[in-house]
């Protein structure tokens, strides 16, 4: 039921805690999609407002993934996980291994086309 009510509300559930996500995604059998943003980005922002409510990329993504929204300026973020720019997607199995990444933002048909090769 907790994946039809955040659908039908149009919000992923995002994790703020890297190590919370990493278990929730060992225990579901899933990896995470870490996103770093910052609420003065624009694509950032259209992902979450727009890309994110599209019902198959969100269907898609709660099948597959684990959603970790961390802010690069107010959230400590996990070592190891360098980026150029925002928003960055990183693709990270249980271990918190990078298994690949997407950098920058993306209309709802290229980036569900883009998780699909991812996963």
């Amino acid at each position: 039921m907790a994946l039809g009510t955040a659908l039908i509300a149009g919000e992923l559930p995002f994790e703020h805690d890297f190590h919370t996500a990493l278990q929730k995604a060992k225990s579901q059998n899933k990896e995470v999609m870490m996103m770093y943003s910052a609420t003065w980005c624009p694509e950032c922002n259209y992902m979450k407002e727009v890309v994110f409510k599209n019902k198959e990329v969100a269907e898609y993504i709660q099948k597959h993934f684990i959603v970790l929204s961390l802010d690069i300026q107010k959230d400590t973020l996990p070592e190891g996980f360098k980026y150029i720019g925002i928003p960055t997607f990183f693709f990270i199995d249980e271990n918190a291994t990078e298994k690949d990444r997407i950098v920058g933002g993306d209309k709802a048909d290229k980036f569900l086309k883009n998780l699909k090769e991812i996963k």
